[in-house]
């Protein structure tokens, strides 16, 4: 799980560099170039970065269910494999535990952990807690609606960014964004990050 939290930082921080090139852009430009994009961009990366750690803490979780170094959950006990699948794992000791890693990489990849629910529905596969945000939001020192508001903000205005353009109306009037909001929600998510991965690990 460690690997997975180190690579969830390098991902989000990865967006610093976009926020160099956006500054550099800002300060620099002699004509007036819309340059916003470079901050929804961050946005939507911060938000893909999370993600790919649920995934991946998920994932990482499971794994040592399946080999017995963590407690199974009722949840885990309710995931699914196909008789082939099955197969496969009793007839291949050696490798069962690639063969359950690769139907749980499937199953999940239709999937999107970022909605507060679906965060907190997915980290029942390996966390037997019936108030997980609770948990959550006392080590990030926040009210639990405001925590799981705020992500939930965070989703929705990703979701507008890349299904609609930042659009708002008809008449084709965007969204504003401004540096501080990426750096606010990037801090955040980092945070969020750490709180989850300190309560799972």
């Amino acid at each position: 799980m460690q690997q997975s939290y180190q690579r969830f930082i390098i991902l989000v921080k990865d967006t610093e560099n976009v926020e160099v090139l956006y500054n550099y852009f800002d300060k620099s430009m002699a004509v007036s170039v819309d340059i916003s994009d470079l901050l929804r961009w961050q946005w939507i990366q911060c938000v893909s970065a999370f993600d790919k750690f649920m995934h991946d803490l998920v994932r990482v979780g499971m794994l040592e269910i399946f080999v017995g170094n963590r407690i199974p959950t009722p949840k885990y006990n309710t995931f699914q494999i196909d008789i082939q699948t099955y197969g496969d794992m009793t007839n291949n000791l050696i490798d069962a535990g690639l063969i359950f890693e690769r139907k749980i990489i499937l199953k999940h990849s239709f999937l999107a952990f970022q909605d507060p629910n679906k965060v907190a529905d997915a980290l029942s596969f390996i966390w037997n807690e019936n108030d997980k945000w609770g948990k959550i939001s006392n080590l990030l020192g926040m009210a639990k609606n405001d925590c799981t508001t705020y992500l939930k903000n965070i989703v929705i205005r990703r979701n507008q960014i890349v299904h609609e353009g930042d659009y708002t109306d008809i008449l084709m009037k965007r969204q504003d964004i401004y540096p501080q909001d990426v750096i606010e929600i990037r801090e955040y998510i980092l945070k969020l990050g750490e709180a989850i991965y300190d309560c799972v690990k």
